[in-house]
């Protein structure tokens, strides 16, 4: 009896031993765990798919060409405001636009030696990167508009008006006569003397024309060096 009582015990010790080491196994292993997945938690942060938002580029990642064409780009769109305080601070508070240029007065001599002058209040807001919204004043009320009365026209950045206006007519543009109370001018290549309110620059100057696109749509050529 006492052989087989020590014999039970030590079975009994033996049994209380391998559960403790399993227990004690499992333990561990959850502390492993636990730990690897704290050490890579406080390591760096995985990678977006967009490697502008993670800050970092992705191997073989490759940013989108920018295709640019050959001569004018975009210099501004003309909006023909009915409030033009009030939109240039639409313009100021919900986009960051700023005002570039306020001019009232466009004047050249035409050819036939005439003096062609446009005056009103126009306003350049700067939008970035070089490109800008022209706000006319004179547009009509928001509730008088269709949609295609809004937008008066594009204009285009040239370094030469003069061979991208005749490139424009030779691919199909109509010349535009462009009226202004009892003054009229063709829209072809002129020197304009504008004056306003441009960083303490009273006068500039810039060469401009005007054509109607083949969907009648209006573009002006602009070349100058301060816009």
């Amino acid at each position: 009896m006492e052989y087989i009582d020590k014999t039970m015990e030590i079975i009994k010790n033996k049994s209380l031993t391998r559960r403790h080491l399993l227990i004690g196994s499992s333990f561990l292993t959850g502390l492993v765990a636990s730990s690897t997945t704290l050490l890579n938690f406080g390591s760096k942060p995985a990678l977006s798919k967009d490697p502008q938002e993670s800050g970092e580029y992705l191997k073989g990642w490759k940013k989108k060409k920018i295709h640019r064409i050959e001569g004018p780009g975009l210099h501004h769109f003309a909006l023909l405001s009915y409030d033009i305080e009030a939109t240039i601070r639409f313009y100021e508070q919900g986009f960051g636009a700023r005002k570039r240029y306020d001019w009232n007065s466009a004047k050249t001599i035409l050819p036939t030696g005439e003096v062609f002058n446009v005056i009103g209040r126009l306003q350049l807001m700067d939008m970035g990167d070089g490109n800008y919204v022209e706000l006319i004043s004179g547009g009509k009320p928001a509730s008088d508009r269709v949609g295609y009365d809004v937008w008066n026209h594009i204009a285009l950045r040239c370094d030469s008006v003069d061979r991208y206006y005749e490139r424009a007519i030779n691919a199909g543009a109509k010349p535009y006569n462009f009226v202004y109370k009892d003054q009229i001018w063709d829209g072809r290549p002129a020197d304009f003397e504008v004056t306003g309110s441009f960083y303490g620059e009273p006068m500039i100057n810039v060469r401009l024309a005007y054509c109607r696109g083949i969907d009648g749509e209006l573009i002006e050529l602009l070349q100058g060096n301060l816009l």
